[in-house]
């Protein structure tokens, strides 16, 4: 038993008080004056039926104005329905008022209406009467451009204020004379026109405008602003192309879609965990992944796993369906209000909710995937087990004889000893004297442990509204089949959104979500001998996995049962087979989850008056994970032969708390300023409680308690992290001229992790020079922007203070000192990023075009260095290392053609980030993960280990035979790191037709397939069953001449002295096989790629009617295929898989479960 025990350190600090008290204390103040220059100018409003009366108190609490009238001048108790997003205020106006005789002037938030000055009413003559047109009854509908209906269209004729609105069903009539024209008008929507003529009938089909659609971006602290007024750089993803994208998991949703943002896939293994990196690496041993910010509250992206078991990413218990947008804020500027949360920078993802106003509609969702792997080790068939050309099961490599070489008969058997009686088929086994047979079975073992993976998903979602509430609700199940046997991930998940507007001046909003995740994962290879690749790959090409349990009878007659049998002990005579067969790996090896989580988030506004908004924001976030390993007697890997099995129970929890002040006002036409103050009160507690029993005392096939009643067989061990910090932070904004915009921002902030507290300073300029110099048909808007900022990584909690553990039969059981000093003298990572950047649009928004520059540097990193042993210390904690990161962002959208039937769009996205260790306190390396180092002068994720000498040109020091030598000193070989990232999207509608697909592209950096230099030296690698016939004598690497007119098994090859002959004495040697010290650097390639992402066709069926009382908005069919194509120089292996799962290490190949390509069918109904 193993316990750690620490003094506990926090406290609310008193300087800290007083700073948050004086900036409270200042803003209050400068809220008689203040305002917010992330004022709404854009307005979204859904109300069906609704008085002009009530529509006008939705706009004064929904937005900075006030509207003035008098009650004479407007019928007041008019009904109307208006069903708007992100329009500018004065379009609002212009529906709300089609219909009357009022007019409106904007006087910076205020709206003034007054009465339009009409001629005196005349009373018309008969004659005149009869000299008027003949009015015709105009009807029809107005649809969408997937010929959905639009409620609330403006059908106006033109040159008058007599108009009309369409309704709910898109339906419409107006009195009009021939020759009038038509002008329809929709938020959204491009305003068109039609000629009234002799037909009655007119049904109109909109077509989306080409406004820039991501105007209001979501900030760090959840609040909005205007993405013209900002000076820091952010990436917005829609919900409809999360949604398109097929994943099952929010963070592969993300893939190629955002400049500066690298997903780093583990595999393809159901829920499998993926990394997160934006604008490259900034710390070493500290916290990776950026800060996930849901709804306003941070939550939880846990990582917890190793590299025997897959680890799952927290944020994908995440319904994708359940999300409305991603915002990735990529700099330092924009993160800053999170301080020493944010130097990953911040991924602020915003739910879906329902519109009050809104008739209830109900969508139903159902996807169906079908899983392949992507790329297939080539293994051969053509040799069997043994060395030196001859059979052998006493060797672990495929050396031996060749297959086709041998008779063909049944093997010759020693029948008078030991055998094992397979549980499965019962067959009995016997030692082989003589091998015979031809038969293989490397394609056979291959399906028993592979089959093609599904996926199906089922999601309901119910929204809608009334006058003071609205809702959004979804159920969704998920039940994922790996495309390894036995691997599965079921995902249940439950939220409702609720909004109450209690009053004109106070709002409450409710989020609650439920999530369970099951699964059954299975241990892929990393460093153990348990593996399924590890023992799948090596095991010979003549050897039947199919027989992998039974009983072992012994020479004397000794009966041992449930004995595994591999190709390394193919009669069971072991407890340790040395590899496992991958089907024991599969069926006897457990190893179960169960995840529970609940995220409640509850919001109460206050609006006391138009300038002043307060908001009260509380969340919490807590799951437990309760999972287990279990390996029975008979495993591979150690002790683990003799039983092994944990159970692990993980309960994680973090309560935050914000109360937000927001004051607004105009000083001027030419001056508006902003203030907003907010106090954070943050605790994160996490248990993990580990049980441990082995080995065992009884052969079991299933965990239990009595596995082993002996205390010394079962071992407890208790690991505690608990972090309470506060902080204040303010934003003033300024805006000048409605052209420039000033952002100040900081936060001050304590944390139980360090001593002290800590400032947090951010500023950021935007210029719409556009305005100045006047927008055209070729730049219809242009902004430059620069930004610069502090953000911040927290220790690791108690690293303060030196601790003691326990758990030692030393001197008794006594407490003892632990081996790494703490440091009280310990501050958070600096990350200081400033970026300047420009945002165009042209030919009237339809093209946009954004580049950023950043550069940023990283101080005061964290990270145990190796200390001097007279101090009785193996390592110090302390602040020690910089990394610096530069690099350039480019983004391009356009909106090529838009018509009524048919629409084109593109995007793209380029970025490269150049990465540096420019310090790590004199020490030479700081280890990642495995090959992966920090290494001075050098980027991050090096690979760091042995390889070929080298002479002072860099080519190979060959030997006397012309072979390389090996070097078993440890050097850079490779940089994982590419030089550039990229993808490509296209969107293409065609009336109910669909089409879109996305590429992704990396450029350079390296790759190394450990895999391959292992199956070299084992001898099953499809490389090495080459047989050659010399044409001249040629030597091998022992120095050994082999005469021009063999045939030998090898390859020849030319390190730059002329051929040599690479045989088995080579691929066992330095060119293959197990262990580091190999010529490492000849297995590094380019790890260029390009995918094919995601491609989608779809066909939307609209107006769709069942029965009488049943009706379907909208019916769509969709086929995606995900990942379908992989373009890489790279041999035998998805590039993007990672050895290492969510870390800084990456670019190693070694035994990892492969990745996926997909098939997704999916079908999705309006009603």
């Amino acid at each position: 038993m193993k316990n750690t025990l620490c003094k506990s350190y926090f406290s609310a600090k008193i300087d800290l008080k007083m700073k948050i008290s004086a900036l409270f204390l200042l803003v209050a103040l400068f809220q008689l004056n203040a305002n917010n220059s992330y004022s709404q100018k854009f307005v979204s409003m859904k109300m069906e039926n609704a008085s002009i009366a009530s529509v006008f108190e939705k706009i004064e609490e929904s937005t900075d104005y006030n509207i003035l009238y008098k009650n004479s001048t407007l019928d007041l108790n008019k009904r109307i329905s208006v069903d708007v997003e992100k329009v500018k205020i004065d379009v609002l106006m212009d529906i709300i008022l089609a219909e009357s005789n009022i007019s409106y002037e904007i006087r910076r938030k205020l709206i003034v209406l007054v009465e339009k000055e009409n001629e005196p009413e005349k009373i018309s003559t008969q004659s005149e009467k009869a000299s008027k047109p003949n009015f015709i009854n105009i009807t029809g509908t107005v649809t969408d451009e997937n010929n959905s209906p639009l409620p609330g269209v403006s059908i106006v004729i033109k040159g008058t204020i007599k108009g009309v609105s369409s309704d709910f069903d898109g339906n419409y009539a107006i009195d009009a004379s021939q020759g009038d024209i038509l002008v329809y008008s929709y938020i959204g929507y491009q305003t068109k026109e039609i000629t009234v003529g002799n037909n009655p009938v007119v049904n109109v089909t909109m077509v989306p405008s080409v406004s820039n659609l991501d105007e209001v971006i979501v900030t760090a602290i959840g609040t909005k602003q205007l993405k013209d007024e900002s000076g820091s750089t952010s990436s917005t993803i829609q919900s409809e192309n999360i949604a398109k994208s097929g994943e099952a998991g929010v963070i592969n949703a993300l893939a190629g879609k955002a400049s500066g943002v690298r997903i780093g896939k583990s595999n393809g293994d159901p829920g499998a965990g993926s990394s997160i990196q934006i604008r490259g690496a900034n710390t070493i041993q500290g916290a990776s992944q950026p800060l996930i910010i849901l709804d306003g509250i941070p939550v939880s992206n846990d990582n917890i796993g190793g590299v025997t078991l897959s680890q799952q990413s927290r944020l994908d218990d995440i319904n994708p369906k359940d999300i409305a947008s991603v915002q990735i804020l990529k700099g330092a500027s924009a993160a800053a209000l999170w301080g020493s949360r944010a130097a990953n920078g911040v991924i602020v993802i915003t739910t879906k909710s329902g519109q009050l106003g809104q008739k209830p509609t109900i969508q139903y969702t159902f996807s169906q995937s079908y899983d392949y792997i992507n790329v297939r080790t080539p293994l051969q068939n053509s040799f069997g087990q043994g060395r030196n050309g001859v059979f052998s099961t006493s060797f672990a490599e495929s050396w031996g004889d060749k297959i086709t070489d041998r008779s063909g008969e049944p093997d010759d058997l020693d029948t008078s000893g030991a055998s094992f009686l397979s549980s499965t088929t019962g067959n009995r086994y016997y030692p082989v004297i003589s091998k015979n047979s031809r038969e293989t079975f490397t394609d056979s073992n291959y399906d028993k442990v592979f089959r093609i993976g599904t996926f199906s998903q089922h999601n309901v979602s119910v929204n809608g509204g009334g006058q003071r509430a609205s809702y959004f609700f979804s159920y969704e199940n998920l039940d994922q089949k790996g495309i390894i046997k036995n691997y599965d991930y079921k995902r249940q998940n439950v939220r409702l959104n609720t909004k109450f507007q209690m009053t004109d001046w106070l709002s409450w909003n409710n989020r609650v979500s439920f999530t369970n995740t099951r699964s059954n994962r299975i241990e892929q290879a990393g460093e153990t001998t348990n593996g399924i690749l590890l023992g799948l790959l090596r095991t010979a090409p003549d050897f039947d996995i199919t027989d992998y349990i039974g009983t072992y009878t012994a020479s004397n007659g000794d009966i041992i049962t449930n004995r595994q049998r591999s190709y390394r002990r193919q009669l069971g005579e072991s407890e340790n087979p040395i590899y496992n067969n991958p089907l024991w790996t599969l069926n006897e090896q457990k190893a179960p989850n169960d995840v529970n989580r609940f995220i409640i988030n509850p919001e109460l506004t206050i609006d006391p008056v138009n300038w002043l908004k307060v908001i009260l924001r509380g969340g919490l976030d807590y799951y437990t994970d309760a999972r287990s390993q279990f390996y029975p007697i008979g495993s591979a890997s150690g002790l683990r032969s003799s039983g092994y099995w944990s159970q692990t129970d993980i309960n994680s929890k973090e309560f935050n708390l914000d109360g937000i002040i927001v004051a607004t006002h105009d000083f001027s036409n030419d001056l508006g300023v902003s203030a907003t103050f907010g106090v954070n009160f943050n605790d994160r507690k996490r248990v993990i409680n580990t049980n441990t029993i082995s080995p065992f005392a009884v052969d079991s096939r299933l965990p239990t308690p009595d596995l082993n009643p002996d205390q010394a067989a079962s071992s407890w061990n208790r690991n505690l992290q608990h972090i309470r910090s506060n902080r204040g932070y303010g934003i003033l904004g300024i805006n000048l001229y409605g052209q420039l915009f000033f952002n100040f921002s900081g936060a001050l902030e304590a944390s139980s992790t360090i001593k002290g507290s800590f400032f947090y300073p951010s500023v950021d300029l935007a210029w719409q020079f556009s305005d100045l110099v006047g927008s055209s048909d070729f730049l219809s808007f242009g902004k430059l922007r620069a930004a610069w900022g502090k953000v911040g990584i927290q220790p690791a909690p108690y690293k303060f203070e030196t601790l003691a553990t326990t758990g030692f039969s030393n001197f008794g059981g006594s407490f003892m000192v632990d081996s790494e000093k703490g440091n009280p003298n310990l501050k958070p990572e600096i990350k200081t990023e400033w970026e300047v950047g420009t945002d165009l649009r042209f030919f009237k928004d339809r093209v946009g075009l954004g580049f950023t520059y950043y550069r940023n540097e990283t101080k005061d990193i964290l990270f145990a260095v190796k200390a001097n042993p007279s101090s009785g210390f193996n390592f110090n904690y302390k602040n020690a290392a910089v990394i610096e990161n530069k690099g350039l962002e480019v983004d391009l959208t356009g909106k090529l053609i838009e018509t009524d039937d048919l629409k084109l769009s593109i995007n793209t996205n380029y970025n490269n980030n150049e990465n540096m260790v420019v310090d790590i306190a004199g020490a030479e390396t700081v280890d990642i993960g495995g090959t992966s180092k920090a290494v001075k002068g050098y980027p991050m994720s090096s690979f760091f280990l042995p390889g070929t000498l080298r002479n002072e040109d860099n080519s190979l020091a060959l030997d006397a035979n012309g072979f390389p030598q090996l070097d078993t000193e440890s050097r850079v070989l490779g940089d994982p790191n590419p030089d550039w990232r990229g993808g490509i999207g296209m969107q293409l509608n065609f009336k109910g037709l669909d089409f879109s697909f996305l590429f992704e592209h990396s450029q350079g950096g390296d790759f190394i397939n450990r895999t391959r230099v292992v199956l070299y030296g084992f001898g099953v690698h499809k490389d090495v069953a080459q047989e050659v016939t010399l044409t001249e004598d040629l030597v091998n690497v022992n120095g050994d001449v082999i005469l021009a007119g063999t045939t030998v098994r090898g390859n020849i090859a030319d390190f730059g002295g002329g051929d040599v002959l690479l045989d088995e004495s080579w691929y066992r040697g330095i060119g293959g096989g197990l262990g580091f010290n190999k010529t490492n650097d000849l297995f590094i390639e380019d790890a260029t790629w390009t995918k094919l992402r995601n491609v989608t066709l779809g066909y939307t069926f609209s107006g769709l009617k069942l029965s009488k009382k049943l009706a379907l908005d909208s019916f769509r069919i969709s086929v995606t295929g995900r990942d379908l194509i992989l373009w890489t120089g790279i041999k035998d292996v998805d590039p993007e898989t990672n050895n290492y799962g969510v870390s800084n290490a990456f670019g190693m190949n070694y035994f990892n479960n492969p990745g996926t390509r997909s098939i997704l069918f999916n079908l999705q109904a309006n009603f």
